[in-house]
């Protein structure tokens, strides 16, 4: 088994060593060539034969009207409003805070053609450092219990806002 292993190795050198002998023997051929110089570095000129780019840059696609009609933003007070208080870094409902919601909104009687503004203010992460994606979250927690009585639901983050708060105003349809 050594012999065949032995064998086999040297078989294996001898077809190495060929194909470097053979490759060089190819490569001097090449440079006994007379015309064929090898030139790793050449000295290229080019010539551009294009416009200069116009000084006007467009960034985007002009807006075309849709046809499809979005709703209009509320216009005076809100007809109700509810505050909502969070754990320091959940962004779940307490179950308290999920029948204050939906309380509000059986009573109030919210619609499609209703609006709704939510408003977030700032969380703190586990570490104590602010984190916005915290309080984005929690809006989107409060919009998705929201969004099967109206579709009308904008989200805002404000810092000033006490910590840990979020705030719900409904508006009337406008006309």
């Amino acid at each position: 088994m050594f012999k065949t292993f032995l064998n086999t190795v040297f078989l294996f050198a001898l077809l190495l060593f060929n194909t470097a002998l053979f490759t060089w023997c190819v490569n001097q051929l090449e440079l006994d060539k007379p015309e064929s110089k090898k030139v790793l570095i050449t000295s290229v000129q080019a010539k551009s034969y294009f416009k200069p780019i116009a000084k006007r840059v467009i960034t985007q696609r002009p807006i075309r009207p849709s046809k499809y009609v979005t709703p209009s933003d509320h216009k005076g007070q809100p007809i109700g409003r509810l505050h909502l208080q969070f754990q320091s870094i959940s962004t779940k409902f307490e179950s308290k805070e999920n029948s204050k919601l939906s309380n509000m909104l059986n009573e109030l009687n919210i619609g499609a053609d209703h609006s709704v503004l939510i408003f977030s203010g700032a969380a703190k992460s586990a570490d104590n450092i602010p984190a916005p994606q915290i309080s984005k979250l929690r809006v989107q927690t409060v919009a998705r219990v929201i969004y099967p009585y109206t579709q009308t639901v904008k989200m805002f983050y404000r810092p000033s806002i006490k910590e840990g708060t979020v705030i719900i105003e409904f508006f009337e349809p406008s006309k």
